[in-house]
């Protein structure tokens, strides 16, 4: 049973039900167009794989989502779109698509799965233990209760099923508020390629999406939100306005309200509890910045069906295999959120990052090594690797400094 139709609970139920499972698939909402609203609408390239496992790449494809690319600047000046690589040397991308396309796609090829039943405009309002069976009982559209061997927390980053369960997330600071708008007609710099700028506390994304849409997205320190907060739309606009190289929004259509977030800590739950499992944000819900919700939601999604599918079939104990997945998520997430939560904390880069984005802007290696690790191919023991560091260190004293840096722009 998976609590949360949305991108980590629709992978889950696909995978469980292609390996010959039934699946029972909750959820509040009852239209299947029903979509998430704020998201930086930026699938990373470590999700591509997982997506292709489902069969939702070509459908994403076939409505317009794009295969994405980004260029980052900094003082140092930009990195270049390089494309990230994966374990074999191939090129690889992720997906610019909206919410509003992604959501209803992924939900209906979730639900169509022979296998899954779905239960929408249901919410769980109980939760029944015993022993190695767990139930939730329903309320809404179905009402009753469902009993299951493994109920799996995809409902959000503030999962009633965790709070039934009593399991409380661990909190991190953010500083950061974020500001996000949607925006058609962008007279789009670098074509379909995405941009992002970091400067001292200062933030900003310009993601071009499906159906000529662009998501822009500002982030900064909370001190400044108040300021911000009385007129967003203007706000938003001159803030853009002054990154080097970026679009002119005042000549875009908005298509909505500008989005305010003023407090966003970062969420993390334990992968498992009893025989309940956490994925997607129920599991992590971190930082905008490094824009990796969604990728890791489809990922956690993935590795929760391979270790438990097997048990599940009868091929082993179910509580083994939430060890393993416990384990896994632990081993993979671990050095990728020590580093999310830092840098969620401060206000400017450390020299570890100074020195990776001064490479990455005179290096095509160092920019490929970067965009490895934004991509989340790669952790931080490889990316920060005493080799990687040595040749980082090198091409930082050794290269004149790139045309676009300015040395006095904050770091």
């Amino acid at each position: 049973m998976i609590v949360g139709a949305g991108i980590a609970g629709c992978t889950a139920a696909r995978l469980f039900a292609l390996e010959g499972l039934r699946v029972a698939l909750v959820e509040h909402h009852a239209n299947t167009e029903a979509f998430k609203q704020l998201c930086t609408h930026f699938i990373q390239p470590s999700a591509t794989p997982t997506m292709r496992r489902i069969g939702l790449d070509r459908l994403i494809e076939d409505v317009g989502a794009i295969r994405n690319g980004i260029d980052i600047w900094t003082r140092y000046g930009w990195i270049g779109n390089v494309s990230p690589v994966d374990e074999n040397g191939d090129e690889v991308f992720g997906y610019n698509v909206q919410r509003r396309t992604l959501d209803p796609i992924l939900r209906r090829l979730a639900i169509q799965t022979p296998g899954v039943t779905s239960f929408l405009g249901c919410h769980v309002q109980r939760l029944v233990e015993q022993q190695d069976v767990t139930g939730v009982e329903l309320a809404g559209a179905h009402s009753g209760v469902l009993l299951t061997r493994l109920a799996v927390g995809a409902d959000g980053r503030n999962s009633p099923l965790a709070t039934l369960a009593g399991v409380k997330p661990v909190s991190s600071t953010n500083t950061r508020f974020g500001a996000l708008a949607s925006y058609r007609g962008v007279p789009l710099v670098r074509g379909t390629c995405s941009q992002m700028w970091m400067r001292g506390s200062e933030i900003g994304y310009i993601f071009p999406n499906d159906d000529g849409i662009t998501v822009v997205t500002y982030l900064s320190t909370k001190d400044v939100f108040d300021q911000f907060h009385a007129s967003p739309r203007e706000s938003l606009i001159r803030a853009m306005a002054g990154f080097p190289d970026a679009p002119d929004l005042s000549t875009a259509t908005p298509t909505g309200q500008v989005l305010m977030v003023k407090d966003y800590p970062n969420l993390w739950r334990r992968p498992v509890v009893r025989n309940i499992a956490f994925a997607g944000d129920a599991l992590m819900s971190i930082d905008f910045v490094p824009g990796v919700g969604c990728g890791f939601a489809f990922q956690t999604a993935e590795w929760l069906v391979d270790a438990l599918a097997p048990a599940l079939r009868g091929d082993g104990a179910v509580s083994g295999a939430l060890n393993s997945y416990a384990r896994n998520v632990s081993r993979k997430l671990q050095g990728h959120r020590f580093f999310i939560y830092d840098f969620a904390r401060r206000r400017k880069f450390n020299v570890l990052e100074r020195l990776a984005f001064a490479a990455a802007a005179k290096d095509d290696w160092a920019s490929r090594h970067l965009h490895n690790f934004a991509a989340r191919l790669i952790g931080p023991a490889q990316f920060f690797s005493p080799q990687a560091l040595l040749r980082l260190i090198w091409i930082s004293l050794s290269r004149p400094a790139s045309r676009s840096a300015q040395r006095d722009a904050p770091v």
